[in-house]
């Protein structure tokens, strides 16, 4: 065979298995994360924050592992790591709604209410409905 053929050949053969084990990981990620929100349930946060991680170490842009660790270490009340995994949520899908908004919870429970405000007037203008009590202070 012309080595340019096999070269092109391999070139495809490679992109496909790339490609196939990028979907694999996606789909793996999900799957960590279902049962991360199934833990949240049970309130075994611990053990979700576990399979966040996991998931976040499988799918590095998987917003909603990040989103759900944040919720997790909300409920730990680690309001730090909280911001920090609403944070990256954000920084993933920049109209992540209800990361503004539970980043905005967080930062009001650690009475930085001028952050917060930010947060929750970016959820409304995102679509967030019913939260005219949080952001009608920060108008």
């Amino acid at each position: 065979m012309n080595r340019n053929i096999v070269i092109s050949l391999l070139s495809v053969i490679l992109m496909v298995v790339a490609f196939s084990s990028c979907k694999d990981k996606k789909a793996e990620s999900q799957k960590l994360v279902k049962q991360g929100i199934e833990k949240i349930y049970e309130s075994r946060f611990a053990e979700a924050l576990e399979l966040f991680d996991k998931a976040i170490n499988t799918d590095k842009s998987n917003p909603e592992a990040y989103f759900f660790r944040g919720n997790s270490y909300m409920n730990l009340k680690d309001f730090a790591k909280a911001i920090e995994s609403y944070t990256k949520a954000i920084e993933i899908k920049q109209d992540y709604t209800e990361a503004f908004y539970n980043r905005g919870l967080v930062k009001s429970y650690m009475g930085e209410r001028n952050f917060a405000c930010e947060d929750f007037l970016k959820a409304e203008s995102l679509g967030k409905k019913n939260i005219e009590d949080l952001t009608k202070w920060c108008k």
